[in-house]
This record gives structure tokens, C-alpha cells and sequence, in this order.
């Protein structure tokens, strides 16, 4: 009977997961053909620059501001299953933080608290030079991540160059993502 039960939960959550809802950006389900993702994108004003392997770069308008948008594929380039949302480089440890500060604001307030956040910069100099050298070298933490219906988004400052930075979103669909590792598990 035990065993029984336990093969009804896990049908049951395999069932919930397939029944859940897909992520989107902009309004857009990160799910289905890399194509018909792509050309949605473009009806909403994104600019395609250029494509490489199983990743599709567009330029556009996010939230008012310039930014480069990368479309993940799956390894066979066929199906959406992630978009990462790329700003304009800075060498200011200043502008990153304000930028990020407002983007980790305005998802808390559509998604609440972030399921985890770490912000550490072991610089012991309030000064740009020290911050972003402590950037350079891979020593900064600066990310928070929601867990969100059909997957999950993070926000983080990253290492950009040799003395710059970028802060970086990140939309990874749960199920897509899933579907990716599952083919990965079962060809080895």
C-alpha cells in the first residue's frame, strides 16, 4: 500500500508540473518553437543583431531602457527555453547598484521577497576603483532570484570586460529547462 501511494504522489507531481504555467517575458510564454518565439519578439519592436549555435540576440526596449535580449535554445535549436536581458556596460559601481537596486524593486513588488538574495562586496574602500576591482576579480556577489509560476528570474551584477560591469537578468522557464536536462540525463 505504501508503495502504491508513493507512485500516486509522484504521478501527481509530475502531473503538476506539466499542468503548470509556462514563464513569459513580455507578455510572451517561453515556451514552443525558437522561431515563433523569436518573431513575437520582433512584432514587439526587438531588432534581431545576430544568432549563434542555439542563441538568438536582439536589441530593444525593456522598461523604458536600451537593452540586448538573448533567446536560449535547446541543444537541437528547436524549442525556447530561456531570455537573458543584458544592459549597457559601465565601469560606475555606482550605476550598477542603481540599476540594480530599481530592477530587484520593481520584481519584489510584482513577485514579492526574493526567494534568496546575497549582496556582498568585500571592498573595504567606498571607492570606484576598489568596487570594481573587486568585480574584476570575481570576489562580488550581487544577485537575488524569484521562484516564480512557470520558473524562475534572477537579477545580478556581473563581471563585463576587464573593468566593467553589467547587471543581468535572467528568465528560465521550469518546465523547458527540465525537459533540457531530462534529454541530458538520458543520453548519458
Amino acid at each position: 500500500m505504501k508503495k502504491f501511494l508513493s507512485i500516486i504522489i509522484a504521478c501527481c507531481f509530475v502531473i503538476s508540473c506539466f499542468a503548470q504555467e509556462h514563464l513569459s517575458f513580455k507578455g510572451i510564454p517561453i515556451t514552443g518553437s525558437m522561431t515563433a518565439f523569436c518573431k513575437t519578439l520582433s512584432q514587439k519592436g526587438f531588432t534581431k543583431i545576430g544568432s549563434e549555435k542555439n542563441i538568438t540576440i536582439f536589441k530593444g526596449d525593456f522598461t523604458g531602457r536600451q537593452a540586448t535580449v538573448g533567446v536560449g535554445a535547446t541543444d537541437d535549436g528547436k524549442n525556447v527555453h530561456s531570455v537573458v536581458v543584458f544592459f549597457d556596460e559601465s565601469s560606475e559601481w555606482r550605476t550598477l547598484v542603481n540599476t540594480y537596486d530599481y530592477y530587484k524593486d520593481i520584481y519584489t513588488r510584482k513577485y514579492g521577497e526574493p526567494a534568496a538574495c546575497k549582496e556582498y562586496n568585500p571592498s573595504s574602500q567606498d571607492s570606484n576603483i576598489s568596487l570594481m576591482y573587486e568585480l574584476g576579480q570575481g570576489t562580488v556577489t550581487y544577485g537575488a532570484a524569484w521562484s516564480v509560476t512557470g520558473g524562475t528570474i534572477e537579477i545580478s551584477i556581473e563581471k563585463s570586460g576587464y573593468s566593467n560591469g553589467m547587471v543581468v537578468i535572467k528568465y528560465r522557464d521550469a518546465q523547458n529547462v527540465e525537459a533540457k536536462i531530462q534529454r541530458d540525463i538520458d543520453d548519458i
